[in-house]
């Protein structure tokens, strides 16, 4: 059953834009208490539904059911619209908002950058107001983005739909570049000691999408050839910055 609850939302109206709400409704939102309805979250089989509903899951008989449904935060505007909120706002966790260009300095200009990431899972592109039909295409696929970085704004991710719609991303959502802990803790770990020996104070670069579905909340996960993922302790990383590490591997 829906919550109805007053949370105070982002000062920074970069962020609002981040969950891609119009630029004169994140102005006029940017810092203000509203009313939201909180949809709970629904474990799977457990309503039944329409075969036009989504997502949902079919059982051997031909009915259809609800599949796995997150916390939703849905916003109606002045008009009607209504609009999804990034969840970690409801705890007031916001994103971190001081990434600045790694060469700023006196006169430096905005940057340019292309990089590569993975997407995160479809319901936190829904909660960024992606369109559901793209949110299905690219969730988890690795995908190109445009990172715009200056010496005084925070980073801002365009990224470009299937349609060549342009949205934006939040800008912590960008790869991060770290070295990996030792021998001895990547063991500790239950990295496998093939791994640690050959992974053991590598600079990597990993996805993390704060907040996320898909990420783990104290954990990076790092990729081997393979293409095996294996989770390490934030806390036990050195983050290095943002981007690729292959650029910074000569």
């Amino acid at each position: 059953m829906a919550d109805f609850r007053e949370i105070a939302l982002p000062g920074a109206v970069a962020l609002l834009e981040e969950a891609n709400l119009p630029g004169e409704l994140a102005q006029a939102l940017a810092g203000a208490s509203v009313s939201v309805e909180v949809l709970p979250e629904e474990p799977p089989a457990t309503r039944r539904v329409e075969r036009d509903d989504f997502p949902l899951l079919m059982d051997p008989d031909g009915n259809y059911w609800n599949d796995y449904q997150p916390v939703r935060i849905l916003f109606t505007d002045p008009h009607g619209n209504v609009w999804h909120l990034p969840r970690r706002w409801l705890e007031g966790i916001q994103q971190e908002s001081d990434v600045r260009s790694e060469a700023s300095g006196a006169g430096a200009q905005a940057i340019p950058l292309t990089e590569k990431l993975h997407l995160p899972s479809y319901w936190d592109l829904v909660e960024i107001n992606i369109p559901k039909a793209e949110a299905v295409r690219a969730a988890g696929k690795e995908t190109t983005v445009q990172v715009h970085v200056g010496p005084t704004e925070p980073a801002k991710l365009f990224w470009r739909d299937s349609t060549g719609k342009t949205w934006r991303l939040p800008h912590d959502w960008r790869r991060r570049r770290i070295m990996l802990p030792g021998y001895a803790q990547l063991l500790s770990e239950d990295i496998p000691a093939e791994v640690a020996e050959k992974y053991a104070h590598k600079i990597v670069s990993v996805n993390y999408h704060p907040g996320s579905l898909c990420c783990l909340p104290e954990h990076y996960r790092f990729r081997d050839e393979e293409a095996n993922r294996w989770p390490v302790q934030i806390r036990d990383c050195v983050f290095l910055g943002y981007g690729d590490a292959r650029a910074y591997q000569g």
